[in-house]
């Protein structure tokens, strides 16, 4: 044993599950500004190697079109979830919100494609969530009313709320699932008035 002094034992930070609907959206859109960056640069340069004049405006368009595909790129990560020790942060480009979890009834993680599957619910399948349909979802039961719940829906994605579940599209829902288990208290299913 060394007698030198010893760091002290911090917690790992929590893992951050980006979703993936803000995460596609944000990828073809940057797809579509480096393309265009692409375009703008190699037309400059075709131009100054064909009549030796440098075209500054395509030039400072292709630069620009570079440096917002690059905010693209890590603009997408700041679209994700977060089990916290004050409950489950869902964070947005510049805001996020935070549910406790004593409004968390129940988790599970499910492919979408089965929760939609049920006669009231088939069709509510919005297209926004039509290529993750074969993808587990993690899905939270809310206890509160469908306002609110919609209103997280929105911050998680189009057509991330139905009834009171929230849908997280997350490359691990498996994984929150399990980080979130054990925070949440085991209580009877709601009643019937409050599930409509």
């Amino acid at each position: 044993m060394s007698g030198g002094n010893a760091l002290p034992a911090t917690d790992p930070l929590p893992r951050r599950h980006q979703l993936l609907i803000f995460a596609s959206s944000w990828r073809r859109t940057q797809t579509m500004l480096l393309y265009g960056a692409a375009v703008m640069l190699i037309g400059t340069v075709v131009t100054y190697a064909d009549s030796h004049k440098f075209d500054l405006e395509f030039l400072i368009l292709g630069v620009f079109l570079v440096l917002l595909g690059v905010g693209f790129h890590f603009g997408a990560r700041l679209h994700y979830v977060q089990v916290t020790d004050d409950g489950l942060r869902l964070n947005r480009l510049l805001k996020h919100e935070l549910i406790p979890f004593p409004e968390i009834r129940q988790v599970r993680t499910q492919p979408l494609q089965v929760l939609f599957s049920a006669p009231n619910r088939r069709g509510l399948f919005p297209r926004s969530l039509r290529p993750f349909e074969r993808k587990p979802a993690c899905v939270i039961r809310l206890d509160l009313e469908p306002a609110p719940v919609a209103r997280l829906g929105r911050a998680a994605g189009r057509g991330c709320a139905i009834d009171q579940d929230l849908i997280l599209i997350v490359s691990d829902a498996k994984e929150l699932e399990i980080a979130l288990q054990p925070r949440i208290r085991r209580r009877p299913p709601a009643p019937a008035s409050r599930r409509r």
